[in-house]
């Protein structure tokens, strides 16, 4: 078994091909029947032997390369959009790294990182033999693979030693300047208004916000297409459970379930890094259906919360608590599922039912050292609700239940605002938290 490895490649199309043929790969790819995966867990069309054990590279109808890895029971695929094809007449240099040990899978296009992938949860074998592509229409050259995982420089120096270019970079964030992070569940992976159209949408929405990195919730196969729209980052946590970023992730953290928290360390340049926790607390209990019951009680709330999201939470931090004693910056932000104890207070509790509510989730954060970015710039919850939930019915209870939290001397929150317009339509349940900080 092969636990840690490097492949690269240099690989031309002469036109897309719609039954996905192989660029290299060490399964029986063409087993498999071509499928539709946009289901929860994965976005269009690829071969359902992704699944079994070893991985593929491919070439997709859209002219640009495609990756999946299986164990026999599970797949993780990266179907980029046509910004990486290579079917334009040129070379282009594909690699990846896996890396048991740490669980991560490095994905490469022209020298470039492109995405890091969260392996937990997999338990693959990859030491079948080679198959080169057989198609007339692939030509690949320079395969090697090597038994150890290489960093991304050396990637980037491979491809300009090979190429005479140099991998395209991404930005830096110099200190000072404004740091905006999203907090979005983008429901279904965006698509509950059209496979394409609501993907499009969520593209449009993060451009339009300006936001540098985005903390999203039910990406459900999305995330390559919206990162590679973007030209960011992806981080993939779970199917649930992504990062989308400006800045490159070179690390992540598995500290609790893939599919409530998924955290990575970002690299903001000149030796800067950016701990951001993407987090999705369980949708049950009901409490927008629990508040308005005649017999609600503040305590009756608070105990249907401990039987889920109040104990995910605890465990969720006493996890983090390593990370919550270093100096670098810290942020948590997604959909908690709960409303806050800063909305839910005496003098706003007209608009909460005539309740007061101590809702533990946002207590049991403030008492670990994080701060609540929206309410820390608006901190009036009857001037500025904030309101998260739901801008797709408004007339069902609404309330603050996605946050951007942060836990750094260095990060001030400046700005905050809650987004849920489109010129067509907003393609989430969820709004989206836009928080801009300075980060020193």
């Amino acid at each position: 078994m092969e636990t840690r490895f490097t492949i690269a490649l240099w690989a031309r199309a002469n036109a897309p091909a719609a039954d996905y043929p192989t660029i290299a790969s060490n399964k029986d790819w063409y087993s498999g029947e071509i499928r539709d995966y946009t289901e929860r867990s994965n976005y269009g069309f690829s071969r359902t032997s992704g699944q079994l054990p070893g991985w593929a590279i491919a070439l997709q109808p859209n002219g640009a390369w495609a990756w999946n890895l299986g164990d026999g029971k599970h797949r993780l695929d990266y179907q980029p959009t046509t910004s990486q094809r290579i079917d334009d007449g040129s070379w282009h240099l594909i690699a990846f790294s896996v890396d048991a040990n740490t669980d991560q899978a490095h994905l490469y296009f022209d020298g470039r990182q492109v995405a890091l992938y969260s392996l937990t949860g997999l338990e693959p074998t990859y030491g079948a033999p080679v198959k080169p592509s057989d198609s007339p229409n692939l030509h690949v050259e320079g395969f090697q693979r090597w038994d150890t995982v290489h960093s991304p420089e050396e990637i980037a120096q491979r491809y300009q030693q090979c190429d005479g270019r140099q991998a395209a970079s991404y930005p830096t964030h110099a200190p000072g300047e404004p740091l905006r992070v999203l907090a979005w569940n983008i429901w279904n992976g965006g698509r509950e208004d059209g496979i394409d159209e609501g993907v499009e949408r969520v593209v449009e929405c993060i451009r339009d916000s300006g936001a540098d990195i985005v903390a999203m919730q039910e990406t459900y196969g999305s995330g390559p297409r919206i990162a590679d729209a973007l030209g960011y980052h992806l981080y993939l946590r779970s199917s649930n459970l992504s990062i989308v970023s400006r800045y490159p992730a070179i690390g992540h953290h598995d500290l609790f379930r893939p599919f409530n928290l998924g955290g990575a360390t970002l690299a903001l340049g000149a030796e800067r890094t950016l701990k951001l926790f993407s987090l999705w607390l369980h949708y049950l209990p009901d409490f927008c259906n629990d508040v308005q019951r005649d017999e609600a009680t503040p305590e009756g709330l608070i105990e249907a919360e401990h039987e889920t999201r109040a104990s995910e939470m605890q465990t969720i931090l006493e996890a983090l608590q390593p990370h919550l004693n270093d100096a670098e910056p810290l942020i948590i932000a997604g959909d908690f599922n709960s409303p806050s104890h800063l909305d839910w207070t005496q003098s706003a509790s007209s608009l909460h039912c005539n309740m007061a509510v101590e809702w533990p989730v946002s207590a049991y954060m403030a008492k670990a050292g994080f701060t609540d970015a929206y309410r820390q710039v608006h901190p009036d919850p009857i001037a500025e609700p904030g309101h998260t939930w739901t801008p797709r019915n408004p007339n069902s209870w609404q309330d603050r239940i996605d946050y951007v939290y942060y836990r750094s001397a260095h990060l001030h929150a400046l700005e905050a605002q809650v987004l849920s317009q489109h010129r067509v339509q907003w393609p989430s349940d969820h709004a989206a938290v836009l928080s801009r900080f300075t980060l020193r």
